[in-house]
């Protein structure tokens, strides 16, 4: 499998400037040439780099990432490896909630930190259309085969299933660790509580759950996944994962119980992104008002 791995040198560094410059060139390109406000050619300039830097041999890796060639999650199961069209995905390798709350002893620390990974950069592969296999995961995390399945049997226990490619067509958005998390919360659990069900930090349910909330809350206002994902700040691919989510447990029992709360939740940010697209108007026409 191909691998490349994100460098900090100053050629990777330099090239990651001239991207941002290229980024604030096109912005104001925006603004002056079609009279666009900077929000809202801020937005469009996301958006462009949304398409256009959605293939992961264009976009740029940061620190902490790594690009990794695995099976299409087109490829049926059975199909030997060799005969299936590969997928190029990036990989979060390296993530600082990896090392929050986890287990005083040493031994379940170290294995609750691996777990952490299996999921997250199997949940990746297959938002960007690939799957690893149990093989992959061991080769990534510097581990054997049968760490990984003992691992991978763990998680199943505690009923998050890991997308591999052996799993493939047992795995809904319901059943990965996002979506186990936000099933624990709505059939009632505090944060706290899914946080130690799931073995992640409390930081990162929070973030989950947060995010569940305003795609929910936009979905039910018909919103489309990119309208979602300028409008939230996250990718297109992301909006994907928890609309899955969503749209699998919007029927639930006890979903209703939790409406008030996302309703609650999405309201304030999208009014507060409403807020902050009317300042920046106010400051464009301000500035347009001096200049003449």
């Amino acid at each position: 499998m191909g691998i490349k791995v994100s460098e900090s040198s100053r050629e990777c560094q330099n090239k990651r400037l001239k991207i941002k410059e290229r980024g604030q060139q096109m912005k104001q390109v925006a603004v002056q040439g079609t009279g666009l406000s900077p929000w809202e050619a801020k937005v469009l300039v996301e958006s462009i780099e949304e398409v256009y830097f959605s293939d992961a041999d264009l976009k740029e890796i940061g620190c902490g990432r790594m690009r990794y060639s695995c099976v299409s999650s087109k490829e049926g199961a059975g199909k030997p490896l060799v005969d299936c069209e590969m997928a190029t995905v990036t990989l979060t390798m390296m993530d600082p909630e990896d090392d929050e709350e986890l287990p005083l002893d040493r031994r379940q620390g170290s294995i609750a930190r691996r777990q952490r990974k299996i999921v997250r950069i199997a949940d990746e592969a297959r938002e960007q259309g690939g799957l690893l296999t149990q093989e992959d995961l061991a080769a990534l995390l510097l581990s054997d085969v049968r760490t990984v399945r003992r691992d991978i049997g763990d998680l199943r226990e505690r009923g998050i299933e890991v997308a591999t490619r052996g799993q493939q067509k047992d795995i809904g958005p319901g059943v990965t660790h996002r979506g186990k998390a936000v099933q624990l919360w709505l059939e009632g659990k505090e944060p706290a509580d899914v946080a130690r069900a799931i073995n992640h930090s409390l930081g990162a349910v929070e973030n989950y759950l947060e995010k569940f909330k305003r795609v929910a809350y936009l979905r039910r206002k018909h919103f489309d996944d990119y309208e979602t994902a300028l409008t939230i700040g996250i990718s297109v691919n992301s909006v994907k994962t928890y609309a899955g989510i969503y749209e699998s447990m919007k029927h639930s029992s006890f979903f209703a119980s939790r409406m008030k709360e996302i309703e609650l939740v999405g309201e304030q940010h999208y009014l507060a992104q409403d807020e902050k697209k009317d300042l920046a108007l106010s400051k464009d026409t301000r500035k347009g008002g001096k200049s003449q």
